[in-house]
Order: C-alpha cells, then structure tokens, then sequence
C-alpha cells in the first residue's frame, strides 16, 4: 500500500486522540460526574481502548514500508504515550466518580457500572427507569413519589442534572409548566415547586380519582384478565384517595355496588349466589377475594384450552402437510401426463407438418416447390399424393373436408388447382362486358405483357377485371380486342399483333417497368 495513504489513515488516529483528550479535559474542569456523563465516560473508553490494535497494525505497515524507520519509531512512542495518559486519566475519572456517589446512612454504596445501589458491595441492582409524566392528575402522586425517591433526595446529583432529569420526564402539558425557566442550577427548586404547586391540588386529585371508579368500562366478556383489570383499576385509584386524606374503609358498599353493575353476567350471578351464601354482608376485601378466585379458575380454564387447541392445530398442520404431500405427487404425476400427451401431441403435429412432396416440415399449399409447378402438373401430384384436393392435407378425403373450395369458381378444389375454362367456337366472340380473370403472381416479382393475359406472380392471388371492346383502326374497321382494367395503372400497353391489326404508327422509346 502507498505510504502517504498509510500516513493519512494514521492521522485519523490521532484526531481521535485529541477529541478524546478534549473530553476528559472537559470532565476534569466539572466538580461533580453526573450519572449520565459516567456512563456517556464507559462507552467513549470502550471504543477509544479498542482503537490501539488498530494503530498497532497500521503503524507496523508504515514502519515497514518508510525509508527512515527511525523516524516512525519515534512516532510511535509518542502516539502510545499519549494513548496510555488518556486511559490512565478516564479510569480515574470513572474511579472517582463512583467513590462520590456514596450511599445514604445504612452503608449503601453506588456501583461504577450500572449506577444502581449496592449493599455491602455484593449485590448489583438493575437500573431504574425513570417515570413519565403527562400532566393526567391521576399519574401524579405516582410520578412524584417515584421522583423525590430516585433524583429530588438524591444527594449525588447535582442541581443541574435534577433538573435535566425533570425536563426528560415531563411530556405536554406538564412539560409546558416548567418550559420558560431558565436551564440553570439554582433553578432546579424553583421549577420543582411550581410543578408541585400546580399538581399538588388535592380537590383536583380527589375528584379526578373518584371520576376514575365510576368511569370503569365493564366487562362484556367473561376472562381472567378483564376481572384482574377492574381490580388493579379499584385497589390504584384507592390506595390514591386514601394518601388523600379520604376515608375510603368507610366506602365497601358504594365500591362493592359500583364493581358489580361493571362484572359480566356469569360472573355477577356467581356472585350474587356467593352473596346469598353469606350471614352478613360482604366487605370489599371479600368481593376482590371472590374477583381473584374466579379470575384463577378462568385463567386455569384459558389454559388448558389453549393446549387442547394447539394439539389440535398441530394435528391439522400435520394432515394439512401430509395432503399436501399427496397433492404434489399427485400434481407431479399429472404433470408428466401433460408432458408426454404434450410429446405425442407434438410428434403428430410434425408428422402433419410432414410434406408429402419434398419431405419437409410445411403444409402442401405452402411447399415453394409445389407452386412452382404448372397447375395440370399440380393437380396430378396431388393425386398421386393421394391428398384432399381441396385443402391438400393428407388427413382426410375431398369428400369429407370442411374447408370453402376454389376462390375463383367456388368448386370443391384447392384455388392452386384451378384451371381457366377455355372459350367454346361456338359462344358469342364477344363476350361480357366484365369479366375476372386469375392473376398468380409470381415471387420473382417479374411483369409479362401479352395480348390476352398479364401475368404477375407472388405468394398470393391477384383479381383484375377486364373486358370486350370494339377498337377501331386507322382504316375505321372494328377490331375485337380484350382490355384490363386498371385504374393504378401509369401507362398503356397493347400487343404487336393488336398494333398491326390498328395499323397503327410506331416510334422508338425507352422506359423502366418494374414489379412493386
């Protein structure tokens, strides 16, 4: 590898180094390490560790490629000095901050890693997130006790990242109390006071509380987890009332009225029956006894009828593939059906393609060498074919074919067997005024002129109309004299005998007659 690009790619070491160094120097000039920061210190040191087998290697390729390796030597020494300073001075830095966060008077001490608190120094709790609040009065006791326990009595935590924490925990409307206060350590007291003073408002708290037991949903399907929700819903919003100051033992009755019109109807009739059973009259204690009993029972129910139905769908999958199984022989044998009908099918179909004439893969009335053949000579190949003389297939006799017969006279002949009747001596010399003749072209695209046909050849059948006239000569004698009609046509033609009998006058030109 070129040892300018090497070089360069050491560079970016050594910017990492700097950054790195910048950090630390940052850390050092804090009082305190906040948790946050501890952790952020944790994951920079990883990487930055791990940066050194990279430098290794990439300074051993300088080395060895530089013309003064001296020189690299003295480089590397000084990358690794800086590299070890910088490791030495964060595990210090993370030393020290895990010996700040001291524990409260029972001895409690602060793990370096996960900043849970260990006791003793033998257990290492799991970390604990922090609660949110979005400003819903029936969240807010829970949210404030958990808050004063985790961060507000916190003795390791400065003011400026109490307050950071309360800023990341406050979500809408509760977060818009505390929005226009400054982001400053003193102010910390401030923002946690006026939240207290908007939230702590205990006609709101209790109101909000009680709102919340009489707009229980009730349960329109019997399960274990809809009976176990009305309670955890219940024991919440009492254990709230009663911080409250209110005299909730004294409510059994209105709770216990209240939860029954929310039950479903088998579990309400079982407890009316449970009622009945009793001298005296329930206490609350009891009906959420009786909710947690039925709720066991469903729950063992659910269960086991979720066991029956996964043996059952296993079953299913199992028969389910077994058809499959079958279902794909079963295609595979169809398929080899089709493929050799489709095999027979087409050696038959090659040998209908078969010619008869010259043995090549076409029809008859498709074989060049067949058309070129005069029509009398193709009626006799045919024959002697011993093929349709109206579609010239060999599957089948004349007298059977389905196919239309000859395009010029609609006889039950193929159009390339047709053959022009000649004139009988005693019809009238003129006969009608319009009459069609066949026109085969040729592939040879060639024009032949004479006096009673024009022939032009090609792959398909030309009709051009033509007609009986009297042409008078120079003499005034009337000639009889066949004409074609052409209205494309771009110049005349008559024939050397048809001149003479004109006794018209001749002249030499030139001109080109070409075939479109």
């Amino acid at each position: 590898m070129d040892i300018d690009k090497l070089v360069k790619q050491r560079s970016g070491i050594k910017a990492k180094l700097t950054n790195f160094e910048k950090y630390i120097a940052m850390l050092s000039s804090s009082k305190f390490i906040s948790e946050l920061q501890r952790i952020d210190l944790e994951g920079r040191l990883s990487k930055f560790e791990a940066l050194y087998d990279i430098f290794d290697a990439l300074q051993m390729e300088i080395e060895l490629a530089s013309a003064n390796p001296e020189n690299e030597y003295v480089e590397r020494n000084q990358i690794e000095e800086r590299y070890h300073s910088l490791i030495a001075n964060a595990r210090s830095q993370l030393r020290t901050s895990g010996s700040e966060c001291k524990g409260s008077k029972t001895g409690t001490t602060m793990d370096s890693k996960s900043g849970a608190s260990l006791k003793n120094g033998f257990v290492r709790l799991p970390k604990i997130d922090l609660p949110h609040f979005d400003g819903g009065y029936q969240c807010w006791l829970e949210f404030r006790d958990t808050f004063i326990s985790l961060i507000h009595n916190s003795d390791c935590i400065d003011g400026i990242n109490k307050f950071h924490y309360l800023r990341a925990s406050l979500k809408g409307r509760a977060a818009e109390v505390i929005k226009n206060i400054d982001f400053k350590d003193e102010n910390y007291v401030i923002a946690w006071d006026l939240l207290c003073d908007r939230y702590n408002n205990n006609r709101l708290l209790i109101n909000n509380h009680v709102q919340a037991l009489f707009d229980l949903e009730p349960i329109t399907k019997e399960s274990s987890a809809s009976l176990r929700r009305l309670i955890d819903v219940i024991n919440k919003n009492l254990r709230a009332l009663k911080t409250l100051k209110e005299p909730t033992e004294y409510w059994d009755t209105l709770i216990i009225f209240m939860m029954s019109r929310k039950l479903d109807i088998n579990t309400n009739r079982k407890w009316e029956e449970y009622r009945n059973a009793l001298s005296e009259s329930p206490t609350l204690t009891k009906l959420i006894s009786f909710i947690n009993g039925r709720a066991d029972l469903l729950e063992t129910l659910e269960v086991n009828q979720n066991k029956s139905s996964t043996s059952v769908n296993n079953k299913q999958k199992s028969f389910i593939i077994a058809s499959t199984k079958e279902n794909q022989n079963t295609h595979k044998e169809m398929i080899n059906n089709k493929l050799e009908n489709s095999k027979a099918h087409s050696n038959n179909l090659h040998n209908k393609l078969k010619c008869p004439l010259c043995s090549n893969d076409h029809l008859l009335y498709t074989c060049d060498l067949f058309k070129i053949l005069p029509t009398e000579t193709r009626l006799q190949k045919a024959k002697e074919l011993r093929v349709c003389l109206n579609c010239l297939r060999s599957s089948h006799i004349t007298k059977k074919c389905r196919l239309a017969g000859c395009k010029y006279c609609k006889s039950r002949h193929n159009t390339l067997l047709h053959v022009e009747p000649t004139e009988q001596p005693h019809q009238d010399p003129m006969p009608s005024a319009s009459n069609s003749i066949a026109l085969p072209i040729d592939t040879t695209n060639s024009v032949v002129l004479s006096a009673d046909t024009i022939h032009h050849t090609s792959t398909t059948n030309v009709l051009l109309s033509t007609a009986m006239v009297k042409a008078v000569s120079n003499s005034g004698e009337k000639v009889n004299a066949r004409i074609l009609l052409d209205n494309g046509s771009t110049a005349n033609f008559v024939t050397e005998s048809l001149c003479a009998k004109l006794d018209l006058l001749r002249r030499k030109t030139t001109s080109t007659v070409t075939g479109s």
